[in-house]
């Protein structure tokens, strides 16, 4: 089978960062978490092209992927690429703001497959001409919430929906530390809320860290570079099925991510910073006993982004919808817009879906 032309647009570090040896050869390579390494490890794919603004960044692509893909070519310009390459796929890992002219682009170009850096987008006008633009071209698309691809959050989910804990009524996720900025990271803990709720959002209330009391309904950031622009936040999350969330993220305080989701007879905590996932449950003969078990992790034969690349070469090849399409990135903006303008109106309740204000 003919290998997938591929591209990356946009070489910052969640696009290229260098493969460096193991601290044993039997060990083989260290695997750095981007999405040129991913597509190291999937012959069905080939990169054919990269793009880049800053020289410095091609050149950087170069040093460290040039022996792999020593064809690949390099552009400054994404349209030009589109319209000279014929790519079947492309990832997008530019600043957040930026995504929706490239995914819009791509599939007028006639590209079959698009993985998008999270988050799908800052303003709602953006997101829904993503949407509109994939499904009038046919074309698959997922969006990088990397915990969708990691196993423990699908055991979860899993256990969640056996009934393991009973009925779920809460989601506490907290996000905290200096890079704890809404549209930037947080939107990784907000999907995994949207992720074990599995329901649409339906109101939100939001406060946002005192020293962006002023910020305002809309995003103001710089596309992710500077937690100054991009700020911590507080909000009540409630899902038309009866389930409301918490979302913590605080940029001033210790830096860790942790999800539980919290129903009548147990919980689950899902410790992603310190991998420390563990089932909290009712005591089969006393209900004030608690059952603790430590879920042991899990090694499977793909990583996250490794899983993103390959599991958009099947979509493409067989059809279907992927773990994040964009309608379900989708709800993350909503839930972080509306977190944003709740907090403009006094921390008053947001109805979704909002629009932009």
């Amino acid at each position: 089978m003919k290998a997938l032309r591929a591209a990356i647009i946009g070489l910052a570090d969640i696009a290229v960062a260098p493969v460096d040896p193991a601290p044993h050869p039997v060990l083989g390579i260290r695997m750095p978490y981007n999405h040129a390494a991913a597509y190291a490890q999937v012959p069905a794919a080939e990169i054919v092209a990269v793009c880049d603004i800053v020289p410095a960044m091609l050149e950087r692509f170069k040093v460290q992927y040039g022996g792999r893909w020593h064809g690949a070519k390099h552009y400054s310009d994404y349209r030009a690429m589109l319209a000279s390459e014929k790519l079947d796929m492309v990832s997008i890992c530019t600043p957040d703001h930026l995504h929706a002219d490239m995914v819009v682009a791509a599939c007028e170009a006639g590209v079959k497959g698009i993985i998008c850096e999270k988050p799908l987008a800052t303003t709602i006008r953006d997101a829904e001409r993503m949407i509109a633009a994939v499904e009038r071209h046919d074309v698959k698309m997922s969006v990088e919430h990397t915990r969708r691809w990691i196993y423990e959050y699908h055991e979860a989910r899993e256990s969640v929906r056996k009934g393991r804990i009973g009925k779920l009524h809460r989601i506490v996720a907290t996000l905290n530390g200096e890079r704890a900025m809404l549209f930037r990271n947080g939107t990784h803990a907000i999907d995994l809320v949207c992720f074990f709720a599995e329901s649409d959002p339906e109101w939100v209330v939001g406060a946002l860290d005192a020293e962006f009391d002023g910020y305002g309904p809309r995003y103001a950031g710089d596309g992710g570079r500077s937690p100054a622009s991009d700020p911590g936040a507080l909000g009540i999350i409630s899902f038309a099925n009866g389930v409301r969330a918490i979302y913590q993220g605080s940029q001033g305080t210790l830096g860790y991510l942790e999800i539980d989701v919290i129903g009548d007879k147990g919980r689950i905590h899902l410790g992603a910073s310190t991998h420390k996932f563990e089932v909290y449950l009712r005591g089969p003969d006393n209900p004030l006993d608690i059952v603790h078990k430590d879920l042991p992790r899990q090694h499977t034969t793909h990583n996250a982004l490794h899983a993103v690349v390959e599991e958009m070469v099947g979509l493409i090849a067989n059809g279907g919808e992927g773990v994040s399409p964009p309608r379900e990135a989708m709800r993350s903006v909503q839930i972080m817009l509306g977190l944003l303008q709740s907090h403009t109106l006094g921390s008053g309740r947001v109805r979704l879906p909002t629009r932009d204000m």
